[in-house]
């Protein structure tokens, strides 16, 4: 692979930024956060990347693409997934009838 799966969503030069969805590109995002695990003894998230939208910083040059590194957060999608189930948790269904 030549540089990160996903979408490129932003470019200048030779640096430029890809998208990549943790439920689309499940392996590559477990890769990336087992190798943020070898700097961080913090870092628990490396498995459950589904969620996740990883967002990817590149250095491209002659000899390929380079990793420089990453950040990632919660899905628009899954955070609204999980507001609609709290949400239809916390309502109380029972019927008092007289």
């Amino acid at each position: 692979m030549y540089w990160p799966p996903g979408n490129e969503v932003y470019r200048d030069g030779p640096l430029s930024i890809h998208e990549v969805d943790g439920d689309v590109n499940r392996e590559y995002c477990q890769n990336l956060c087992l190798l943020a695990k070898l700097f961080l003894d913090h870092k628990t998230l490396y498995y459950d990347v589904e969620p996740f939208l990883f967002y990817v910083l590149t250095h491209s040059d002659s000899t390929g693409t380079h990793l420089i590194g990453y950040f990632s957060k919660v899905s628009i999608e899954f955070s609204i997934l999980l507001i609609i189930h709290c949400c239809m948790s916390s309502f109380d269904y029972s019927c008092d009838v007289s």
